[in-house]
């Protein structure tokens, strides 16, 4: 079977008046992408959130299981900070993206899922589906 190609993972952080800088200093960590809140020409339509993003991808780490450890790390060196940011109103997730051809699939080692249940964000997984 084959694996997911030109994947990336993402912790993200959203709220619809989030100050990315705000979250940047609390985090200690420096994102990839930022968004202030309000209309984004190239973001989904009707999606106004503000939005902070540190993601891995095929330029930090090579496989999947190795970018989700990447930002892992990062996630667990922040965590009581993530989860001040959740009760003061922020969506805190991790994102996993990727092209999935026929039969694709995608492999998660066991201590990475132990890892993700134990920090509590939600996790999502959005297959492309579009022909290369």
């Amino acid at each position: 079977m084959n694996e997911w190609v030109l994947t990336d993972v993402s912790l993200v952080v959203r709220k619809a008046d989030l100050d990315p800088g705000e979250v940047t200093e609390r985090l200690g960590l420096q994102p990839t992408a930022v968004r202030a809140p309000g209309a984004d020409r190239w973001g989904p339509p009707g999606e106004t959130d503000g939005q902070w993003r540190l993601t891995s991808d095929e330029r930090t780490a090579r496989i999947l299981p190795d970018q989700l450890r990447e930002i892992l790390s990062a996630a667990e060196g922040c965590e009581q900070e993530l989860h001040a940011l959740q009760r003061e109103g922020c969506t805190v997730s991790l994102a996993v993206y990727g092209f999935a051809g026929h039969g694709a699939r995608i492999f998660l080692p066991a201590d990475t899922v132990s890892r993700l249940a134990r920090l509590g964000f939600p996790l999502t997984v959005t297959p492309n589906l579009n022909d290369r």
